[in-house]
Parts: C-alpha cells; sequence; structure tokens
C-alpha cells in the first residue's frame, strides 16, 4: 500500500498542470486537499453518525431515498463526503445533514483523521467509489463499512490479473456488498474473501427517479401547459457526438411534422455548449431560446436548450420521447429518470456500464441507437403509430416501478449495522 499512496502523490500532483484549464478538476484537488478542514460540521448530539460517501450527482440522487428515510427516523446523525464538486450544490441544498464535505485526497492518514472527527457508526458507499485507505482506516476502527447500489459492469477491468490482486488486498476490509443484481454478484465474488457479506440489495435509485417525477409533474406543469398539443422530444445529458445524430433526425422529422419540438439539456451547460446547441439549432433552420428566456406564456420556438442544472430529472414530464447522452463516449448517463415519467428512451452503444439501460433494451423500452436513420427510424415510427409508442412507453416505467421498493428493504438490513438488530 505504500506504492498506492506514492502513485496517489504523484498523480494528485501531475494533476495539478491539466487542473490549471479544468475548473472542476482545480475544484475537486483544491476541496479534497482541504481534508477535514474543509468540512461543514454541525452540532453534536447524542445520536450516533452514519457517514454516506458518493462519487459525483448521480450517485447522490441514488442515495437520497436512503438519506431521506434515515432522517425521518430522527434516530442517527448524517454525513455526507463526495469525490466530485458537482455533487457540492445538490448536498449543501439538501435540509438536515449534520456535517458534509470533499473525501479527503486518498492516503491512510487523511481518512483516519475524517472518521475519527466523524465517529460514524457505518459508512455506506454508493454504487463503486471506493478508495483502498478510506477501507483500510474503517476497518482499523473497526468501523463496518459496505458498498449498496454496487453495480460492477461486464467490462470491469477490477477483474483483470494484476488489477484483481490489488483490489482484493483492500476490498477484504468491505464489511458488505449490496449489488443491483445477482450478475453484478457474480462479477464481484472472485475479489472476495469470505468475511465479506455479499447479497442482491437492489438499486435506491428507482425510488429517487420516481419521487422526482412526481415532484416534475408538479414543478413544470405550466411549462408542460406551454407547449400546448406540441411533442416534445427531451435530450438529456447531452454530448457533441449523439447531439449531431440527434439535431439531424428532428430536422428530417419536422419537414412533416412541424408540430414536433426539441427541449436539449447538456451535459454541462457551459457558454460554450450553450452556443454549440444554439449554433446547430439554427444550422437546420430552426428558431431556438434558451429555457431561461421562457417567460410563461406560450412557446413558439422549435428548440429550447435547458441553460441550469438540476432540473433534468424532473424536465422530462414535458416530453413525448427522450434520448439519454454520453452513449457515445464516457457512457450513458442515467436512463431511468425519463423511463419514469413514461418516456421510451434512446441511446448510444456505450451503455455497458449501466444495468438498467441493460433492462430498457430487454423490456423494449429503451433502444440503442448508432446513427441519425436510427432515431429518425425510431421516432418516426412512434409518431406514425401510437400503439407502438405506448408499448414501449409503458415498457419504459415498468421497469422502474418493477424495481421500486428497495429503501424500505435496505433499512431493514441496515438494522444489524445500526445496533438493531441481531
Amino acid at each position: 500500500m505504500k506504492l498506492y499512496e506514492a502513485a496517489t502523490f504523484i498523480g494528485t500532483t501531475l494533476a495539478r498542470i491539466p487542473a490549471l484549464k479544468n475548473e472542476k478538476l482545480r475544484a475537486a484537488l483544491n476541496g479534497r486537499g482541504k481534508g477535514i478542514r474543509g468540512w461543514t460540521i454541525g452540532k453534536i448530539d447524542d445520536r450516533p453518525v452514519v457517514m454516506i460517501h458518493v462519487a459525483s450527482t448521480g450517485e447522490y440522487e441514488g442515495a437520497r431515498p436512503l438519506i431521506e428515510r434515515l432522517q425521518e427516523s430522527g434516530e442517527v446523525r448524517i454525513a455526507v463526503s463526495f469525490s466530485s464538486p458537482s455533487a457540492r450544490p445538490a448536498v449543501e441544498a439538501t435540509d438536515g445533514l449534520w456535517a458534509f464535505g470533499f473525501l479527503p485526497m486518498d492516503y491512510l492518514i487523511e481518512q483516519l483523521q475524517l472518521l475519527a472527527r466523524l465517529e460514524p457508526m457505518a459508512v455506506l458507499i454508493f454504487k463503486h467509489d471506493f478508495w483502498p485507505n478510506l477501507l483500510r482506516a474503517a476497518s482499523a476502527l473497526k468501523i463496518p463499512i459496505g458498498l449498496i447500489n454496487a453495480n460492477f459492469h461486464p467490462k470491469s477491468k477490477r477483474n483483470f490479473p494484476i488489477v484483481k490482486g490489488f483490489h482484493k488486498l483492500f476490498m477484504k476490509h468491505l464489511t458488505f456488498i449490496w449489488t443491483v443484481s445477482q450478475a453484478d454478484s457474480d462479477r464481484i465474488e472472485p475479489l472476495l474473501t469470505g468475511r465479506t457479506e455479499l447479497a442482491v440489495g437492489g438499486d435506491t435509485r428507482y425510488d429517487r427517479v420516481l419521487r422526482r417525477a412526481e415532484l416534475g409533474r408538479e414543478r413544470f406543469k405550466t411549462l408542460k401547459a406551454a407547449f400546448g398539443k406540441s411533442k416534445i422530444i427531451v435530450a438529456g445529458s447531452t454530448w457533441p457526438p449523439g447531439e449531431k445524430i440527434v439535431y439531424h433526425a428532428f430536422a428530417n422529422l419536422r419537414k412533416s411534422i412541424p408540430e414536433l419540438k426539441l427541449l436539449i439539456a447538456p451535459h454541462e451547460p457551459t457558454a460554450e455548449a450553450l452556443q454549440r446547441n444554439i449554433d446547430s439549432a439554427e444550422a437546420i433552420g430552426a428558431t431556438v431560446i434558451k429555457l431561461s428566456q421562457w417567460n410563461g406564456e406560450s412557446i413558439e420556438a422549435d428548440v429550447i436548450i435547458v441553460d441550469g442544472m438540476g432540473i433534468l430529472a424532473d424536465i422530462y414530464t414535458v416530453g413525448w420521447a427522450a434520448y439519454v447522452g454520453g452513449g457515445f463516449g464516457v457512457g450513458v448517463h442515467s436512463v431511468i429518470e425519463p423511463a419514469a415519467h413514461k418516456l421510451p428512451v434512446t441511446f448510444g452503444p456505450h451503455n455497458h456500464v449501466s444495468h438498467e439501460a441493460g433492462l430498457l433494451i430487454k423490456n423494449k423500452g429503451g433502444y440503442l441507437v448508432e446513427t441519425t436513420s436510427d432515431l429518425e427510424k425510431l421516432w418516426g415510427n412512434w409518431l406514425a403509430d401510437p400503439t407502438e409508442y405506448n408499448y414501449a412507453s409503458e415498457a419504459a416505467t415498468k421497469v422502474v416501478t418493477n424495481h421500486a421498493g428497495v429503501t424500505e428493504k435496505l433499512m431493514e438490513r441496515l438494522n444489524i449495522y445500526l445496533g438493531k438488530g441481531t
């Protein structure tokens, strides 16, 4: 592990060079570099602490149902750590958290200091952002530490010979792993020792997206009314490769279906991303506005660009069909958010890291697309055949509803680690 700490130091030092031009990386390095000194911590009381760690916004959304359920119990204080600055706004906006801050750089002394200050009775890591020295520190302090919503995709490099050996060195410190599916459990089992509890726990994100869909219907009912009878394609968390085929397919379809509109939300609404989408809309002869320019009246523009953060999961409520970005590069983003709004979902080929994308494809509520013609054919068929559209719509939402209810089950399983069961 000394070699790992040396590599961490070298990697962190070298990362400060690209961080000079990358604001997000710079914020992560600065935030994590402060360690426990950068945390916001409330008043101490007699209740025990549960620490929850997430990588970024997406993982935090998945953690929210369990956080809210723990808050409802009133029996614990909750501390939240995160690795990416993208999670910070959502964490800061959450009422009732006792403490929150960046997870420190992964040196053993830093993780020991964090855990000694927070004194959690359990550490819950969502999905797969587990750090070797965080696990070692929890084990040294005899704090149960486990993964929730854990997924290990088929192309994971963790089972490669050298990497596998390294992972086995520190994953032995995990108290439990509750995976999304049996397939995930099967893929991770070779990395574990007999002392780690391994079980299929399901995914709390399904509970969260259903709740967000409910909130979205209320939050954006005025916007939905402003679109009138138009059919709205919602393209969420988009990147340039996907935007290209979305705009071309949209342009081709609206020649015969002028009431079709496109609401598009770049993955990060930077000035460059917004201008890129304005240029793309104008290039196909479409009228365009930013969502922030909407004055509450009927929307006549062909393309509406979402120029704010934190609303995508809710704003799918205005949609008729969805395209989710990331599938031509970094990996597809959340496909169950639009599915919770009964939108059939399309996405690119890089979706192997998404268990729910596979479920949508299997159940014919989600569709892989690679070209403009793929998108145009799907959307065109749904526009021409309401029966086919309704089947895809119902199939998408059933994937979500059939996998909901995980939070209460996990609360029961957590009792043993929260001092309530045996």
